[in-house]
């Protein structure tokens, strides 16, 4: 199972005020909250530690189905690791000054990622052409759709298939994992 999550830097300073009175609290263990305040760069592990539980949330809510819940303190990070209710989710996390992007999986699987830093919905064009590829099929076959709990899936010549994709957006950046 993955998930994947992207956080723009620039566009999550002027949205959110983490450093107000209670924000912390109501997204990150008292552990969470200790790495915060003792990293070298807070800003950054804020906004690590939440792309981690949202990679992680995605990978929970496609393993069971789940519908849409806001529940950050229930997936509490360590160095790499998000636990939730006794299921443990392996992270890989990049850096840069402009973004933070990370991924969550229970497995060490055959999953691609991508990056891409332009504000258009190019990444998703990039998906259906990769998955027509790998699957050699022609690409008018290939969708992307949604099911009703937000939860993407691909179909091939109009049938549901078990392939697993993550796709994300923030401000100027867009990334999407698959495991084929």
């Amino acid at each position: 199972m993955i998930g994947n999550d992207i956080v723009d830097l620039k566009l999550a300073s002027v949205q959110s005020n983490w450093q107000r009175k209670g924000w912390l609290q109501k997204i990150f263990t008292e552990s969470e909250q200790d790495r915060i305040w003792d990293a070298e760069n807070s800003n950054h592990m804020v906004w690590k530690l939440w792309s981690m539980k949202e990679a992680a949330y995605k990978a929970h809510q496609r393993l069971f189905s789940l519908s849409p819940k806001y529940n950050p303190n229930d997936f509490i990070c360590t160095d790499s690791n998000v636990m939730v209710h006794n299921y443990n989710y392996q992270t890989v996390s990049k850096q840069t000054e402009k973004y933070i992007y990370t991924i969550a999986y229970t497995d060490q699987s055959n999953f691609i990622s991508k990056v891409f830093t332009d504000k258009s919905l190019e990444y998703k064009s990039k998906l259906v052409y990769y998955i027509a590829d790998v699957m050699n099929v022609n690409l008018s076959a290939v969708t992307l759709q949604k099911d009703r709990n937000g939860i993407p899936y691909v179909k091939i010549d109009n049938r549901v298939t078990d392939i697993a994709i993550s796709l994300s957006s923030h401000g100027s950046f867009s990334a999407f994992t698959i495991d084929l």
